[in-house]
């Protein structure tokens, strides 16, 4: 279950939101948001199948959604910039948030986020901060079937909605000169794979944050610098396409013994280590198994990397969609949704 919403919660949101779409619509030469109606749309869906892709009646009428069923969202988007979260939350209506919406409104219609320990939550009063602001703190290198991953897929099955950045790290020209996105990190396939309600799948495009804070920035370094073209694009949802690879997964599932993680829970009954002779419990030894890729003979291992390449190929789709748009082919530029191909006997 998520947290309750909380007034500092709504709070820290709401200032951070508002202050990043103050910034953007002040200091940009452009700024251009499309596709919106798709992921409002999508924050309106009922938990029930048969609600799927209709907006709820009477929300409008009725006001606050807050306390309304509602299945779980899962945006994925390339890595532009270290400001691209929260900055691209600019474009959510006024209406999302406090003064103009109550906390629980907010807190609801906000993303979770995974951010990592070590850059987020090194001080308490940072850990206070992306705590109220709803990121979840994920440590490097602790895997997939860490507790980060583990309340992701809870706060999915109380109808929250979790955004990813899937290539890890931002990419920018400087560190990747070929261009193309990085490969996306599997634990966004696990996140999805084992929400007992699927969620609605939803491919996202951001542009030009790379203007705002460029990699080879000079001093000084933390300070945003204006004049950038920026466009946020929400794209038609992958749902679909993702829906029968997790329904194969279940299925798997359903033979294994315990809950194996689906829904974010691991059985919890004791099992003797026959070869150290300790006790441990059964979620541990198939927290270990999945990890290894050999529970289900490695079939679920293979789900697990077919979703993430659906996802990673939605998303590089509708990059090059916009990049095309942006003039960014014809004129030879750096593109983050397309590897650079060389002339043959260079």
């Amino acid at each position: 279950m998520a947290r309750p919403a909380t007034f500092a919660s709504a709070l820290t949101l709401s200032t951070i939101a508002l202050a990043s779409r103050t910034f953007l619509r002040l200091t940009t030469k452009k700024y251009e948001v499309n596709g919106l109606p798709i992921l409002l749309d999508a924050l309106r869906i009922p938990h029930d199948e048969k609600g799927k892709g209709k907006a709820i009646e009477g929300l409008e009428r009725d006001g606050d959604s807050s306390q309304l069923s509602r299945r779980g969202i899962v945006t994925v988007c390339n890595h532009n910039s270290v400001c691209d979260d929260p900055m691209m939350w600019s474009l959510m209506p006024l209406s999302t948030y406090f003064p103009f919406a109550t906390p629980s409104h907010t807190c609801r219609n906000s993303r979770w986020t995974l951010g990592a320990s070590d850059i987020m939550f090194t001080k308490p009063l940072h850990s206070k901060f992306f705590n109220l602001g709803q990121v979840i703190e994920t440590h490097r290198g602790g895997g997939i079937f860490q507790p980060a991953v583990d309340r992701a897929v809870k706060l999915l099955q109380d109808g929250s909605w979790i955004h990813i950045f899937p290539e890890g790290k931002v990419n920018q020209e400087p560190t990747n000169p070929d261009g193309g996105l990085f490969r996306f990190k599997w634990g966004i396939g696990r996140i999805i794979m084992d929400s007992k309600v699927m969620p609605e799948i939803i491919p996202m495009w951001i542009s030009g944050f790379d203007q705002i804070l460029d990699e080879r920035r000079g001093w000084p370094k933390p300070i945003p610098r204006p004049g950038a073209k920026i466009s946020i694009t929400v794209g038609q949802p992958l749902t679909s396409q993702i829906e029968p690879l997790v329904k194969a997964w279940r299925a798997l599932a359903d033979k294994e013994i315990g809950t194996i993680g689906v829904g974010g829970d691991w059985k919890q009954e004791a099992v003797r280590n026959t070869d150290t002779d300790t006790l441990g419990h059964v979620g541990d030894v198939q927290r270990e198994m999945r990890s290894r890729g050999e529970l289900s003979e490695g079939k679920e291992k293979e789900m697990r990397i077919k979703i993430t390449e659906l996802l990673q190929q939605g998303v590089s789709d509708l990059g090059r969609e916009v990049e095309a748009k942006e003039g960014r082919f014809e004129k030879g530029l750096w593109s983050q949704s397309t590897k650079r191909v060389l002339p043959e006997g260079l």
